[in-house]
């Protein structure tokens, strides 16, 4: 290996306790490039371990792309979410993770994909025929029990309705646990019988309980669907093996948190967005109400939504849902110039990318006009990255942003969502996503939208 061509500084302990101050986390995230640039060191967890936060889109390439292959995910998936995912795609390694993924693919072709279309819009609509005139609502929470019963029924061929408010509530505490972890100064072992960690195994029993009760009901069912959960049970690997009920739950859980909590979080930062943003919405509406016209949209419709889809990509890059991205050295090496050391973490700052004047001028400004064809392609490459990149980019983003996409145009052209007056600004929450801190209060709006003439 040849010797590194530059020096990292190190990010002083003073600015390190903001790591420790959920509300301040992600403001340090902002602040590091500014104030020590594109790669920096940490020493977390009293000094155990060295991390090298990158916030450049070359550095974010070489580590997940270029290098995937000397690098696996940090701890915080790979061993302290492991009681929550199993493991499942976003914490499995080596040859199983590429076993798995070549198992799990078929499940996200585009053919499939159209087959999953139809729900996704009969949900929304139904979500939004729940919301009347004037009520207030919780953004946040509306969004999470759609895509929750979207999850349920596209992936897992089941109505989850009736324990959507159990299965979100059993989330959000197993990873609460988590983060209050990750923050510690000393972060306990998930298996030391501590009173947080209590808490978070009997989250994870009651969502064990739900996931288990749908794969054994699809075994006993005589019923053929073609939903993920039947491609699971029956996928075989090269030696023609299946996947156990355990590896299944895992695969399942994982597709739960990922395919239901992200996508939840990006639709709700993309209406509070559209509250603040009046312009914006006018614009959104009136695309909707041109080609729809009150109709419900199907696949088909979305080439023909572009501002829709652009609303839905510059929410997430000012809200990513995975705003952070970790992995652990498995073996020295270089990284634009700069050496990391076998075991050193690097820490893909994704919204310190996302929010770089560098690369996206006026960061702060929400504007979906950047993410219009031509000018999306003059993004650099790595500047945008709500699902990853490389061989371990996540498996289900083409069906994420067809899920946000259809989900956003199917609710916003019946309701309008406003703040209600002299509401303060939502905070971030930088749990293990990036989670709306205390919802987003909002009050609905009825739009009467006139259905197109026979």
């Amino acid at each position: 290996m040849s010797a590194p061509t530059a020096s990292i500084p190190t990010v002083p302990f003073r600015e390190m306790l903001r790591l420790r101050r959920q509300a301040d986390r992600v403001a340090m995230l902002l602040d590091v490039p500014r104030r020590h640039g594109p790669i920096a060191r940490l020493r977390i967890w009293g000094g155990l371990i060295h991390a090298h936060v990158v916030t450049d889109p070359g550095l974010a390439h070489a580590v997940l792309v270029e290098h995937a292959d000397a690098f696996m995910k940090g701890l915080g998936l790979s061993y302290f979410m492991r009681p929550l995912l199993g493991n499942g795609l976003l914490s499995n390694e080596g040859d199983p993770h590429r076993k798995q993924r070549r198992m799990m693919a078929p499940a996200f072709m585009p053919k499939r994909l159209a087959d999953y279309a139809t729900t996704i819009a009969e949900r929304s609509e139904a979500a939004q025929r729940a919301m009347p005139d004037g009520a207030r609502v919780d953004a946040s929470a509306a969004m999470m029990r759609l895509t929750l019963e979207i999850v349920g029924a596209t992936l897992f061929g089941a109505e989850v309705g009736a324990e959507a408010d159990e299965v979100h509530a059993a989330l959000t505490a197993a990873m609460d646990q988590l983060g209050r972890t990750l923050r510690a100064v000393v972060p306990i072992p998930p298996t030391w019988p501590t009173p947080g960690n209590r808490r978070g195994r009997a989250a994870v029993a009651r969502l064990d309980k739900i996931v288990y009760g749908l794969i054994e009901a699809r075994r006993r069912s005589p019923v053929e669907r073609n939903d993920f959960l039947s491609m699971l049970l029956a996928a075989r690997d090269e030696e023609g093996g299946r996947m156990d009920d355990r590896q299944v739950r895992d695969e399942a859980m994982t597709i739960f948190l990922a395919g239901h909590e992200t996508t939840a979080n990006a639709l709700a930062w993309t209406f509070y967005l559209l509250a603040k943003n009046p312009a914006a919405r006018d614009r959104l509406e009136a695309e909707l109400d041109a080609h729809l016209g009150g109709r419900t949209p199907a696949l088909a419709d979305l080439a023909k939504l572009p501002y829709a889809l652009t609303v839905f990509k510059e929410a997430m890059r000012l809200y990513p849902p995975a705003f952070v991205v970790a992995r652990r050295a498995l073996r020295d090496v270089e990284v634009g110039g700069h050496l990391v050391r076998k075991g050193e973490l690097v820490i893909v700052n994704i919204i310190g990318m996302h929010r770089s004047p560098a690369l996206f001028p006026d960061p702060e400004r929400f504007d979906p006009t950047r993410f219009a064809a031509e000018a999306e392609r003059a993004i650099p490459k790595n500047a945008f990255l709500p699902f990853g990149a490389g061989p371990r980019v996540c498996i289900g983003n083409h069906f994420a942003l067809m899920e946000g996409h259809l989900a956003l145009a199917t609710l916003a052209q019946r309701v309008r969502l406003d703040q209600p007056p002299g509401a303060p600004d939502v905070e971030m929450d930088p749990v293990v996503t990036l989670r709306p801190r205390g919802g987003v209060p909002l009050v609905v709006r009825r739009r009467p939208v006139e259905a197109p003439a026979p």
